[in-house]
């Protein structure tokens, strides 16, 4: 099959229940102070090469778990976008 996972997924419905992309977004969105102590962390890596290579790793978590997986849940259940949320 040459359609991705997720897409194929999207196409069939979706197959997460809504009450577990609430909770699974919920627990991304409060990674994000995490990444950011991460992120600063890093600078106190005084060999450049480490530290770009640890800056490197986190920077593909954060792409995973910050775009990947919400933007997953964001096509299933678009009410669910951090982006648009109201306060």
């Amino acid at each position: 099959m040459d359609i991705p996972i997720s897409k194929w997924n999207i196409q069939q419905g979706g197959v997460m229940k809504r009450d577990t992309a609430m909770v699974l977004m919920d627990a991304l969105q409060r990674l994000n102070p995490s990444f950011n102590e991460l992120t600063s962390i890093t600078y106190q890596i005084e060999d450049e090469t480490e530290r770009k290579f640890i800056r490197r790793q986190i920077a593909n978590a954060m792409q995973s778990l910050g775009y990947e997986i919400v933007m997953h849940i964001v096509r299933q259940f678009p009410d669910l976008d951090p982006d648009k949320k109201v306060e």
